[in-house]
């Protein structure tokens, strides 16, 4: 640089169209413009010396095996393993200056903008969202970690809950109520997304919730708020905390077992995520918490649903077995087809299997050898076909129509998993109705897109009784016995007897 710069000087360029050839700051320019050989010289002798540089081969390391570390997530780590705190100026500088010595460059995702909202009073509302991270292990394999993050709106206090397998309804309420206990307190509102695990349906307004999360809002007596597809921003602090969790906290973090990742992330939420300063509002949330907190309701009470997330996940192979440590477990057949990964928790000498939606699927002992196939000759069986022959019953029973055709493939298509069920309620509704209530039924389940056979049983028995009122109404009505004529009625004589034929009847000396 220095020579590039006094060889410009020599071809009479100024100071400023140097700085513009050589794109260097005209500081830079102004220090070297001057500068003899020899000054130079013992200029470059100069070391710039960091109170980093003692751990600058740590943070090399880092930065190579992690191009997208940030310098935030720098600071927190050399805390979290040295116990050393140090500037966010100085490590930042220190960072860029590495990065920039040894052309290591960050690689950066596309940013999403987001919509500010108005500042909230203090105990007012708590924003809450999902989230889901593929976290590293030791070696070459990785874990598909689930989280549900929470946000006070007026403090941005965070709280993270953290399992191995996806939420469910109650898991969800456990969240929460884990969430209330660590607040010490219950907010005025929650805002969520319409998410099947709170929601059955919006109901134009009337929102219909799912029971276990109706029981925790009527126990805890807060309100909903239901973001809507075309909401504008309506939660982005939360989702912007689910982001700096994911992406400061677990990304390029080991995972050895839940509950180690669960201590380190309440480390961190105690260190970064609520002890640093805000971005937004220039405020540390631990501080403005304490104040907060005051304004939140009581907890009165806790449901303890201990839910099962101290498991773990594993692929399923494609010849529907799993490994567990060094035993090999069979699956149901069909399992790889309908999910790619199972959860799985070892107790009492038992391997508890698991699918995505959380049904267990087998209970097997535990692989006594090495390499050992723990087998149910049970999983081997191919139900499909006995569900085919269903069908095909189901489908002469609503009497081999077009119309019964199709509303069997969408119930097939729809409620896959309760198939043998649904085609039960449909030879039962089908063996209750005579032909033309079944054809009137599948006419009106087409027109309503319906797409269950609970449905189909309702709409055959609206038609029966409608059917049965609409006969009752057509009987020919009693003829009236007012229609008999007068002349007829005038002509109608009745029989008289004489006082003698009675006199007769009479015995002598009788009474």
């Amino acid at each position: 640089m220095y020579s590039k710069i006094q060889q410009e000087k020599q071809q009479g360029f100024s100071r400023d169209a140097v700085a513009r050839h050589l794109n260097l700051s005209w500081r830079t320019v102004d220090r070297y413009w001057d500068m003899t050989p020899a000054e130079y010289e013992e200029f470059s002798r100069q070391q710039y010396r960091s109170v980093l540089d003692k751990r600058g081969p740590v943070v090399m390391e880092w930065l190579e095996r992690f191009p997208d570390l940030s310098a935030a997530q720098v600071q927190d780590w050399l805390q979290e393993h040295y116990e050393e705190l140090y500037a966010e100026r100085t490590v930042r500088n220190y960072v860029f200056n590495l990065r920039k010595q040894h052309g290591l460059k960050k690689t950066i995702s596309k940013e999403r903008e987001f919509f500010c909202t108005e500042e909230l009073p203090p105990g007012q509302q708590l924003q809450a969202d999902f989230g889901q991270y593929w976290a590293i292990r030791k070696g070459s394999s990785r874990i598909k970690l689930h989280l549900a993050a929470f946000i006070l709106a007026h403090s941005r206090y965070k709280y993270v809950y953290w399992q191995t397998r996806p939420f469910n309804a109650v898991d969800f309420v456990c969240a929460l109520e884990s969430c209330f206990e660590a607040f010490g307190g219950i907010p005025q509102e929650l805002v969520i997304d319409q998410d099947t695990l709170m929601t059955v349906s919006e109901n134009n307004g009337d929102i219909i919730h799912t029971l276990e999360f109706e029981h925790c809002k009527n126990r805890h007596g807060f309100s909903i708020w239901l973001c809507r597809k075309a909401d504008p921003e309506s939660k982005g602090m939360v989702e912007s905390c689910v982001k700096f969790v994911k992406y400061n906290f677990a990304r390029n973090r080991y995972f050895y077992d839940l509950a180690n990742w669960i201590k380190e992330c309440h480390g961190w939420l105690q260190r970064t995520g609520n002890g640093k300063i805000h971005a937004e509002t220039q405020k540390i949330p631990a501080e403005v918490f304490a104040i907060e907190k005051k304004h939140l309701k009581p907890v009165h009470s806790l449901v303890n649903h201990n839910p099962l997330t101290d498991m773990i996940t594993t692929p399923v192979r494609k010849n529907n077995t799993i490994r567990y440590k060094t035993g090999r477990y069979s699956v149901p057949i069909g399992t790889y087809t309908r999910c790619k990964t199972v959860s799985l928790r070892e107790i009492d000498e038992h391997l508890e299997i698991y699918d995505e939606e959380g049904k267990l699927l087998d209970k097997p002992a535990l692989a006594t050898s090495p390499g050992e196939l723990v087998r149910n000759n049970n999983h081997g069986r191919d139900t499909s076909e006995s569900i085919n022959q269903l069908m095909v019953d189901a489908k002469s029973a609503l009497g081999n129509t077009p119309l019964a055709e199709e509303f069997l493939t969408v119930i097939r298509k729809k409620k896959g998993r309760y198939i043998r069920d649904q085609l039960r309620v449909v030879m039962k509704v089908a063996n209750s109705y005579d032909a033309e209530v079944i054809r009137l039924t599948l006419l009106a389940c087409q027109e309503s897109k319906v797409d269950s056979a609970n449905d189909l049983r309702d709409f055959a028995e609206h038609i029966f009784r409608q059917k049965t009122v609409d006969e009752i109404l057509t009987i020919p009505p009693v003829r009236p016995i007012t229609d008999i004529t007068n002349t007829q009625r005038c002509n109608f004589k009745v029989v008289q007897h004489q006082p003698e034929s009675y006199m007769k009847l009479v015995p002598k000396g009788g009474n």
